[in-house]
């Protein structure tokens, strides 16, 4: 019989992987197709999306403590990628590791305080999976995806920085965090 925070963080992790695929097939465009970068990002997403699945529903008990972490990743994930999708309503942006140009920088929602919410509501969510199992075998999980999410954004930033975008970009850089936000950055900005 799983525990309530099994059922909990399992049914959270689906509905975060849910929005994550409606976000890459009615939100982001892919002007050159599906792209290698993308390719490798569905293919481990979803074996990684089937292991922390398994994680979760073998575990045989979540202790409170942990579910309720777990629980609140996952919603800070949900949270930040809706507020993420929100700011960028009006002009979508295009998937990791596409070629084009940047047309307009985002700078309202959760990008006042960092460049990339949508990788940190990733992470947000692979961290919650090995919060909630206690699952050390899920860690490579995490690494990879960080590796891959560190990759594409610094492919983003090196688009931007070879743009008529590029001076904006760079005032804009220098007052937010990568993946979160910045601490120093925001007290900075507020002296």
């Amino acid at each position: 019989m799983l525990s309530i925070w099994s059922l909990v963080c399992a049914a959270l992790l689906v509905i975060c992987l849910g929005s994550f695929r409606w976000g890459m097939i009615k939100f982001f465009s892919q002007p050159a197709g599906s792209t290698t970068g993308m390719k490798v990002i569905s293919l481990c997403g979803a074996g990684f999306a089937i292991l922390h699945l398994a994680a979760i529903l073998l575990t045989p008990v979540i202790l409170p403590p942990w579910g309720i972490a777990a629980a609140l990743m996952y919603l800070c994930a949900l949270g930040l990628f809706w507020w993420a999708i929100s700011a960028n309503t009006p002009r979508p942006l295009s998937a990791a590791f596409s070629p084009d140009s940047p047309e307009h920088l985002v700078d309202r929602g959760p990008y006042r305080l960092m460049r990339h919410p949508f990788y940190c509501s990733y992470l947000l969510t692979w961290t919650a999976g090995v919060v909630a199992t206690a699952q050390i075998w899920l860690v490579p999980t995490i690494i990879v995806m960080l590796a891959i999410y560190v990759r594409a954004a610094k492919m983003e930033e090196a688009k931007f920085t070879s743009s008529p975008l590029a001076g904006h970009y760079e005032r804009y850089r220098s007052r937010t965090g990568l993946f979160f936000p910045n601490p120093l950055k925001i007290i900075e900005r507020r002296s």
